[in-house]
């Protein structure tokens, strides 16, 4: 059992960089801590730090063990709350991670589904864009992830998989209160009139827009706000006539806003999304019950995109 503790010990360490933080961290005493990590490089025979006086830095031999110690400690924790699954019905705590999309539209229902099949599992949600939520899918600080697939940028191991689950479009709205709203026919030139704002992908959907009417030799439209905040983005489209930038699914979950898609040709991308967890996870009961929940809640590709869903993408 020591040895287990011993790993929370090492990897906080490599995660904090000082043996002081880490001891913070994890509400330990320093000399425990020292004497902690001593013990376990006198196991392995090695060591697995160099100290230095503005703190610690990892060994080779301690990048090794990192990757390891990471797996073993997931691995322990899932067995403990298997064996709770037979024993007590599934108690503890479950940590996932949500784009946006996926935690407006996806979650809640999948949430309620995971609550009747597992009634004494606490589930933790995390919303974010990928590139603020993969890190902690990576340091096993959450379990799953789902939303915009990583990208070898963001550099998952191959113990990682990714279950490909629809591709996301993307496309221009109004609210039911805009000027444009009942006009027949709109074309690029009627919408540099009115502000815009980019909803989540805001680096990618800035490069659509700008490349899309530079091909009409048009100038870029005034891109007056980019937000991660939903609640923001959709006042400021119904109450103060922005035309966004967002993705599908999320406007047509909010029917009651009574947005109108503008079709314009040349416009429309998409984004492959799907679910991402550690190999290690994929028998585990919640795990796989929310894997199942999202493969038949989300649609199956986008016309002319012959990417079969859930398809095991390996990131080397």
């Amino acid at each position: 059992m020591h040895h287990i503790w011993r790993l929370h010990h090492f990897l906080s360490v490599a995660e904090q960089g000082s043996f002081h933080a880490a001891a913070r961290a994890i509400n330990v005493s320093q000399p425990a801590l020292t004497k902690s990590i001593r013990l376990l490089e006198q196991d392995l025979g090695c060591a697995l730090f160099v100290r230095m006086s503005s703190g610690v830095r990892l060994t080779e031999a301690g990048e090794l063990f990192k990757q390891r110690a990471r797996e073993i400690e997931a691995a322990w924790n899932s067995s403990l709350v298997e064996l709770k699954v037979q024993t007590k019905g599934l108690g503890g705590e479950m940590r996932i991670g949500g784009g946006p999309v996926y935690s407006a539209v996806y979650f809640p229902s999948m949430l309620a589904e995971l609550r009747s099949s597992f009634p004494n599992l606490r589930v933790s949600v995390s919303t974010g864009v990928g590139g603020d939520l993969l890190p902690l899918l990576e340091r096993g600080d959450i379990r799953a992830y789902a939303g915009g697939i990583p990208t070898e940028v963001d550099g998952l191991g191959r113990d990682f998989v990714t279950d490909i689950l629809y591709h996301q479009g993307n496309s221009l709205f109004v609210s039911h209160q805009h000027p444009l709203f009942d006009e027949a026919e709109i074309t690029p030139e009627k919408l540099l009139s009115y502000p815009w704002l980019s909803l989540f992908s805001g680096g990618l959907a800035n490069a659509k827009i700008d490349r899309f009417f530079e091909a009409n030799g048009l100038p870029a439209p005034q891109l007056a706000l980019q937000s991660h905040s939903l609640q923001i983005a959709l006042k400021m489209l119904v109450e103060h006539n922005f035309i966004a930038c967002m993705p599908v699914p999320l406007a047509k979950s909010y029917s009651t806003l009574q947005l109108r898609e503008i079709n314009l040709e040349g416009f429309h991308w998409s984004i492959p999304t799907g679910i991402t967890y550690h190999r290690s996870s994929a028998g585990f009961p919640p795990i796989k019950a929310m894997r199942e929940y999202l493969k038949r809640a989300t649609p199956f590709g986008a016309p002319g995109l012959n990417i079969p869903p859930s398809t095991e993408q390996t990131k080397n």
